[in-house]
């Protein structure tokens, strides 16, 4: 995804839309398609038929019924509206939207996709998409200047031939100061009892404004150790890991620059969430423990200020320069993984009668990351279809479209294999289309030039997704797999072991550690072999799939390892599962026909004849 950094609040204290040339101000009647923005002085309603942006209460209007949105969401509206017919650029809404902050242009989708719902702007006839640039208000506007304010009459003036004032006279003049003192006490107790419910208010942890889904903000990590020569790496993890926590789709991550204003304070989880408009905080912190450095990590949620998800992670002391960016890569994975379950688990928890895109979106990736079943990317691609069909741009879910049906179909879990491949080759090309860098996407694109028997192309699009995200684990997993393909095991071994640094707990680990063992047969390394081999076959289980395969290199390489007992054994049970299987059968399905890559193969055959496979 592309992020951008927002830029920090201006040192005279004006927001960057005060300082702005084409903040709120001008002419009355605005119209569309290049006609001049608003610049009238402080206008507190903005119409555009049949809505009013009502500024002062932060709402929108249809005739007398409130319309609710997100705090974030009217922000972008109000900045659209206030330039009716200008392009304003994605980078532009982003820095005026978000400053101080780091966000992936999904949340700009997001924005648009409620205005759609919330303005029934399903044809753009209010916001305009230009593709890859950014977003055009349409409609004609018009600006309702301020209320003038009534003034209090002049006191009367008196000239020195005047009478003086009579005590009835002296009482009037009295009862102004009189009101005023009354008016004064009656406004401090309505401001006591406001904020006694505004205390009510928040300890019952009801925020006034709805933060984003997936909004965190990574608190600096705290060095325990007492050692200040670790306080580089504390302060290093925790900019590194806002990084990549940035890269995630649809992820709206606090910079650190707000961030770092936390440091060495006391914190109370539901503050900072109210303060800075977020769902979660990351916690962390770093322990010395003998030779070893600990590193300890949670997510609480900020509302309520319940721990979600920890882990700890350990490495020695001299490998910390070397291990910073794989210990930041396992956080921002398994946070990942964790945050879109939790996302799921809120959205179901909520009941909504009507899910929208994103709700369904998380829901389905949620699914695919519980467990890799046909059974779960059957029910997935379902999700993703109903979220596509309330908003046909909805990325993510494209991306999602596109996985699950390559996958399925790489898998043999697929009915009807052509169409799938169809499905997520018109999905991918769409994706692409918004959103050039999106991972996801390259990653589908990966996924089929190798289901098309172009495995060059493919490590091509699978250097293009761990370049676009360096922790995305599936990346250098299925770069394993193409350099495997390619006759190059000794790379393979290099991303696939990196990607398991990555992801230990992955839904794939099992086919990760089945493609380890694959490459070390082709390396002729066949007691290394059977090892990673068997973790794989006892992880995966499931004989039947083309990753099968993955079952008969267990039973060749106990065959070649001189342990025949165990090959033939093996062989028994790969063979309940492919009663049919044969050398010939094997040969005919080898995932790659490069000629390093078959000339490596050849082995396989042989021991399994060994094993007594028939011909």
């Amino acid at each position: 995804m592309n992020t951008i950094v927002g830029v920090e609040a201006p040192k005279d204290a004006r927001t960057n839309d005060e300082n702005s040339p084409n903040s709120v101000a001008g002419p009355t009647i605005l119209g569309s398609n290049g006609r001049p923005s608003l610049t009238v002085a402080g206008p507190k309603r903005l119409r555009f038929d049949p809505y009013v942006l009502d500024l002062e209460r932060g709402c929108i209007l249809a005739g007398n019924e409130e319309i609710a949105i997100r705090p974030k969401t009217f922000e972008f509206l109000r900045y659209l509206v206030s330039n009716p017919g200008r392009l304003v650029s994605k980078d532009e809404l982003l820095t005026a939207v978000w400053p101080n902050v780091i966000v992936s242009e999904d949340s700009l989708v997001q924005c648009v996709t409620e205005l759609r719902r919330a303005l029934q702007d399903h044809d753009q006839h209010l916001i305009k998409t230009v593709l890859r640039r950014g977003y055009r208000f349409e409609a004609a506007v018009s600006a309702e200047s301020p209320a003038a304010v009534p003034q209090a009459a002049d006191a009367p003036t008196r000239s020195a031939t005047d009478d003086p004032p009579t005590r009835h006279d002296r009482r009037k003049i009295g009862r102004p100061r009189h009101a005023m003192m009354l008016i004064a006490i009656g406004t401090l107790a309505i401001l006591i009892s406001t904020l006694g419910a505004v205390g009510w208010w928040f300890k019952v942890g009801t925020p006034f404004t709805t933060p984003a889904p997936c909004s965190v903000v990574v608190l600096p990590f705290n060095n325990v150790s007492g050692d200040p020569d670790q306080d580089y790496f504390a302060a290093g993890v925790t900019v590194d890991l806002t990084t990549d926590l940035s890269r995630l789709p649809g992820m709206f991550v606090i910079s650190p620059a707000t961030a770092q204003t936390f440091n060495g304070k006391s914190i109370d989880a539901r503050q900072v969430g109210r303060d800075l408009n977020v769902r979660y905080l990351l916690e962390g912190s770093v322990h010395p423990s003998g030779n070893q450095l600990r590193i300890n990590v949670q997510l609480v949620d900020a509302g309520t200020g319940a721990h979600l998800w920890a882990e700890r992670f350990e490495l020695e002391r001299e490998r910390l320069p070397a291990w910073q960016n794989d210990i930041v890569g396992r956080i921002a994975t398994a946070l990942n993984y964790r945050l879109t379950k939790i996302e799921s688990e809120r959205t179901f928890r909520e009941g909504r009668d009507s899910p929208d895109a994103y709700d369904l979106t998380t829901r389905g990736w949620a699914m695919i990351y519980t467990a890799k079943t046909s059974g779960n990317y059957e029910a997935a691609r379902v999700l993703f279809k109903q979220a596509l069909e309330r908003d046909p741009r909805a990325v993510n879910a494209m991306a999602g479209i596109g996985w699950s049906s390559t996958v399925s179909v790489l898998n043999g879990w697929s009915a009807a294999p052509a169409e799938d491949i169809a499905r997520a080759e018109a999905a991918v090309i769409q994706l692409l289309a918004i959103d050039p860098n999106h991972v996801v996407g390259h990653h589908v694109r990966g996924f089929l030039l190798r289901q098309q028997r172009h495995p060059e192309a493919a490590r091509d699009a699978f250097r293009t997704v761990v370049a676009l995200n360096p922790n995305f684990a599936p990346g250098y997993a299925q770069l394993g797999v193409t350099e495997l393909e390619l006759g190059r095991p000794e790379e393979a071994i290099k991303s696939l072991e990196h990607a398991i640094r990555l992801s230990p707990r992955d839904p794939s680990i099992g086919h990760w550690l089945g493609f380890i063992g694959v490459a070390e047969f082709h390396l002729g390394r066949h007691a290394e072999a059977t090892t990673w081999l068997a973790r794989a076959v006892q992880i995966n289980m499931d004989p039947g799939t083309p990753t099968a395969v993955q079952h008969a290199y267990f039973v060749s390489a106990l065959a070649l390892a001189g342990r025949p007992d165990e090959a033939r054994a093996a062989l028994a049970d790969f063979r309940r599962a492919k009663p049919s299987a044969t050398i010939a059968g094997l040969r005919a399905v080898a995932f790659s026909k490069e000629a390093a890559f078959v000339a490596q193969q050849e082995r396989l055959y042989e021991g399994l004849r060994i094993a007594g496979l028939p011909e």
